[in-house]
């Protein structure tokens, strides 16, 4: 009777739009299908850690994920490229992958929405274009070569946060890079609104978010900034700057082990840029007014003293300290500073001692080429 109940429901639904049918024909198929939870097995090429395979580099996620956006919002011309915003998103994923290094990620690339369903393995009903196990370069590629360019769906933004508490997890940090443009067909009275969701991911998941927001409505931009605010260690990039500079999407999940420039010191729970560091960060600006294929990677970090939350925001705080002074006094665009923000991770010394701790209070300066 329940199930008889449940098929008529959706019959009349079907008749409605597109975008509910697709999203009553999602959570019906999820109804026969036994969530995945942390008490599940995981399969065997998930491993809780790996060895990093180049010391040039340290990790600083343990996992990622991709959440492609293939949507009817995204098949619009982007800018003057002579491509969609899809394939451009598409571009854009394939020059970042090229500049990542192999360090032993557990990685995915999912769309929001994938047409037809695909059920083996996949507790979320939808076709993963590679599915969660170690990050290999050359097979990610492949992955990403698969991706289609012509719409698949209506914005299915709600539907991809949906799938991410299904395949969250995993032992560790987590980074989910999420494209979309703030849009949704979220079917209230089945489906949770996206931000709704991402707060549940949030509070079950050692997660964070980089929107790559190519909103065009002020609605759209205020969700995705919205859940790039959920919680410290999440934010928003701009679509274009992704475009421009892809090398930036990725650019979070490493820390190059080998730094030309010392690091900026701050006092206990300060953020505010020393005098005795403006020498080597004119230095540091001046390169970078001589050099226009080079940019800054800034990290902060802090001890060990105090929440983790807070450390993550005071870590994020000092590195845009470091950042004003370089914008303030050479001019320089945001394209050309990246800011990551890490709290206590990563400690350069021990936190037992005070000299320790002033140590790890820092912010870190590291510089690429284009």
């Amino acid at each position: 009777m329940v199930l008889s109940q449940l098929i008529l429901t959706g019959v009349q639904i079907m008749t409605r739009t597109r975008a509910l049918f697709f999203s009553l024909c999602t959570l019906f198929v999820l109804s026969f299908v036994v969530p995945f939870s942390s008490a599940a097995t995981l399969p065997a090429n998930i491993q809780s850690s790996v060895e990093q395979q180049d010391s040039r580099y340290q990790r600083m996620a343990d996992n990622f994920f991709v959440m492609y956006d293939p949507s009817t919002a995204m098949d619009v011309p982007y800018k003057n490229t002579g491509l969609t915003r899809i394939e451009a998103q598409k571009e854009i994923l394939e020059k970042s992958n090229a500049t990542l290094p192999e360090l032993g990620w557990q990685a995915g690339l999912y769309p929001h929405w994938k047409g037809g369903l695909w059920l083996h393995g996949s507790p979320m009903a939808f076709k993963p274009y590679y599915p969660t196990h170690r990050y290999d370069n050359q097979a990610f590629d492949a992955a990403i070569q698969e991706l289609p360019v012509r719409p698949q769906s209506p914005p299915m933004l709600q539907t991809g946060l949906m799938k991410l508490e299904h395949l969250l997890g995993l032992p560790g940090l987590t980074e989910v890079f999420i494209f979309s443009d703030g849009q949704d067909s979220t079917f209230e009275p089945l489906e949770p609104m996206p931000l709704e969701q991402a707060k549940k991911l949030d509070k079950m998941f050692n997660i964070c978010f980089t929107i790559i927001s190519s909103a065009t409505e002020p609605e759209g931009q205020q969700l995705l900034n919205q859940i790039g605010s959920i919680n410290s260690c999440s934010q928003v990039i701009d679509f274009d700057t992704v475009y421009d500079n892809p090398e930036h999407l990725f650019g979070k999940l490493y820390m190059d082990a080998d730094n030309t420039f010392k690091n900026i010191l701050f006092d206990f729970d300060k953020s505010n840029v020393k005098p005795k560091y403006h020498k080597e960060l004119n230095t540091l600006g001046q390169f970078l007014t001589d050099h226009p294929a080079a940019y800054v990677v800034l990290s902060g970090f802090t001890d060990s003293i105090g929440t983790e939350i807070y450390n993550i925001g005071l870590s994020k705080r000092r590195a845009q300290s470091v950042q004003r002074y370089l914008q303030q006094r050479f001019n320089l665009s945001k394209n050309r500073i990246l800011l990551y923000w890490y709290g206590y991770a990563n400690p350069v010394a021990s936190n037992a001692t005070r000299e320790g701790r002033q140590l790890n209070r820092r912010v870190t300066i590291t510089l690429r080429k284009k």
